[in-house]
């Protein structure tokens, strides 16, 4: 018979992985159903979509150019970059390489993932396209990053990093120095701005502090666990991510954003300002204030700009507060790749309780080898290449015997 401590661990663990995953489909679902109104102005997603809907779904999605590119249901690559994140701490027994994750993101650049029938990866941003593009990216990620940032007079914020960052607040959660590490890490290999680098530490250690807050309830072993205290957690998540700022202006353009409580002050289809980290960290944090996800997803989608990666960050925080239960099923149900997903999921999960052993002990994942992956894609590149030549002097041949 198992003992009472024992019970107690075991339903502690389940409540924490119900939290992570409660926020990995957090963020597949805010960036999917984000699709809908991604670069659209407000009075667009209102013409398009009602004025206040109080349901959006997949199947409402404008089919125009830029929306049709993606399957009814499918996230874009706000998650895709997660995903990889996910798949190199697997492979590397839940270490965090750089350059390890360098390589993935231009295998996804070019490869997409080829499992779910992609070509390429879509929906790249302009920054993040430059520095892979760099003939010395897959080995010096950071240095890139930086020359990147450099050559632009140091003033790109771009939301290409803190999208992709719910996965490192899982990640080693119980320890905040390994998680703002690791985030930095990840951050820096596409984004070196110090504005990107403390959006993405606010984020992941939000999550971080979120799962310890059910830990430390659990511990507490009240009848009625108290809800998260919103205010105590977005402070101690500032001062973790203002120790990448320089200026006291920094810090303070950091704290209005992470405690802006008016949607619309945000301005999240402001011209020409879409992109900017910081919108979408605000994004983030109001909707971590809220206690409908529903509602509060529908009024991040409604307002416009980059839905979708307002949408991901936005849809991780509120759902790791509230619960993979306050995600509307519809949403979830209606994710075209969720199977694929949970099978990196359920190994992103064993992996967490096995972080306490020598790494040598932990589960490998040799089919997650880059190497072997790169080398896969270089095949199957070449019999296409084969199958279209044979293809083309066919119907070259059918041509010549009419004459």
């Amino acid at each position: 018979m198992e003992s009472e401590h024992g019970d107690s661990s075991s339903r502690e663990e389940k409540l924490i992985k119900d939290q992570m995953l409660a926020t990995i489909y957090g963020q597949c679902v805010g960036d999917a159903i984000g699709l809908l109104t991604e670069f659209l102005t407000k009075e667009e997603a209102k013409e398009y979509y009602g004025r206040k809907p109080k349901m959006l779904l997949y199947s409402q999605k404008v089919p125009d150019f830029h929306r049709s590119r993606w399957k009814e249901g499918d996230w874009t690559d706000d998650t895709d970059q997660m995903i990889l994140i996910l798949q190199s701490i697997l492979y590397n027994k839940g270490q965090v390489v750089a350059t390890d994750f360098a390589q993935r993101i231009y295998r996804w650049m070019k490869q997409g993932f080829p499992d779910l029938g992609d070509f390429g990866g879509l929906g790249l941003g302009q920054t993040t396209a430059t520095v892979l593009r760099h003939p010395d990216f897959k080995s010096k990620p950071h240095e890139v990053a930086f020359e990147v940032w450099d050559k632009s007079n140091r003033n790109i914020a771009p939301n290409g990093a803190v999208m992709r960052t719910s996965i490192c607040g899982l990640h080693q959660w119980q320890n905040l120095e390994s998680v703002v590490k690791n985030t930095l890490e990840i951050c820096k290999c596409t984004h070196h701005d110090p504005r990107c680098q403390a959006s993405a530490v606010a984020v992941s250690v939000t999550v971080a502090l979120t799962l310890q807050h059910t830990c430390q309830e659990k511990e507490r072993g009240g009848k009625f666990p108290r809800p998260v205290d919103v205010t105590a957690v977005i402070k101690q998540a500032y001062n973790h991510a203002c120790q990448v700022l320089t200026t006291e202006e920094e810090k303070q353009d950091l704290w209005w954003y992470m405690n802006c409580r008016k949607l619309k002050l945000l301005q999240l289809a402001e011209p020409g300002k879409i992109g900017y980290t910081y919108k979408c960290m605000g994004a983030g944090f109001w909707a971590f204030k809220q206690k409908d996800f529903k509602k509060a997803l529908i009024k991040i989608i409604m307002a416009g700009g980059d839905a979708d990666t307002n949408g991901a960050v936005a849809g991780a925080l509120l759902a790791c507060k509230l619960g993979i239960s306050a995600i509307p099923q519809p949403w979830i149900d209606g994710l075209v790749h969720k199977d694929w997903l949970m099978g990196y999921v359920n190994k992103f999960l064993r992996l967490q309780d096995e972080m306490n052993l020598p790494i040598e002990q932990r589960s490998a994942y040799d089919d997650l080898n880059i190497a072997i992956l790169v080398a896969e894609d270089e095949e199957r590149n070449r019999r296409r290449e084969e199958e279209h030549k044979r293809q083309y002097e066919e119907r070259l041949k059918n041509t010549e015997s009419k004459f």
